[in-house]
């Protein structure tokens, strides 16, 4: 059988200026690694918009991008950071 991983949302934290801030568990298991399954936390700070500069320090402004996140965390931001 393959090595599995497998991400879950472990908790979301809504602060005051609209930030969300994702915890991710994710478990690595194999059933033929007697050291496996193992387990570690990923974050994520996420943020209405994303700056980003260019080569010509020209500041773009967008909504952040959500999509790869779980389904619950994109349902949370669009309550979050509706208007």
């Amino acid at each position: 059988m393959a090595t599995t991983v497998t991400k879950a949302v472990q908790r979301v934290e809504v602060y005051g200026d609209k930030r969300v801030m994702v915890v991710y568990e994710l478990t690595i298991d194999d059933p033929n690694d007697d050291l496996l399954p193992a387990t570690s936390n990923q974050v994520a700070h996420l943020n209405p918009t994303t700056v980003s500069v260019d080569d010509e320090g020209v500041e773009t402004t967008v909504a952040t991008d959500v999509s790869s996140h779980d389904a619950l965390v994109q349902t949370i931001c669009t309550a979050v950071w509706a208007e």
